[in-house]
């Protein structure tokens, strides 16, 4: 598309914008990892040993990108020496783990013999929680 065409209708599909802003390698796993930080404040080498593929290049990117979007906050601790980053969820990249959900209850249902219920027996996402578990 060239700069002064008008957008067409495909482009402003909910479903394309979102795929665009969550749909980069890494970025919904990055919400997840945070996510089950339980509210701790996470910084880049806790990120970096939770999910050990993703490069140091290519983490310090998304997160750069995800603050961008508003999905992540981003926080310097000048207190400490050397400066310490973490970063927490949005409400805009918590209401991405809503997609989690569905992708976790999809991997239940498809994802095959190797698949199984990870986290603490039901995690939160879990969409087979026992209905006596209390939230």
């Amino acid at each position: 598309m060239k700069k002064d065409e008008p957008m067409s209708a495909e482009e402003f599909c909910p479903i394309r914008q979102t795929i665009k802003l969550l749909g980069k390698r890494w970025t919904i796993l990055i919400v997840k990892e945070i996510y089950f930080g339980k509210g701790r404040k996470l910084g880049f080498m806790e990120l970096r040993r939770r999910l050990p593929d993703v490069s140091t290049k290519v983490l310090s990117e998304r997160l750069k990108e995800m603050a961008e979007a508003k999905l992540v906050r981003r926080k310097e601790h000048r207190d400490s020496k050397p400066v310490r980053v973490t970063y927490t969820l949005t409400d805009k990249g918590k209401d991405a783990c809503e997609i989690l959900k569905v992708f976790k209850g999809y991997g239940l249902k498809w994802g095959g013999k190797d698949t199984f219920n990870c986290g603490d027996i039901d995690c939160e996402l879990c969409p087979r929680r026992s209905e006596n578990e209390e939230d």
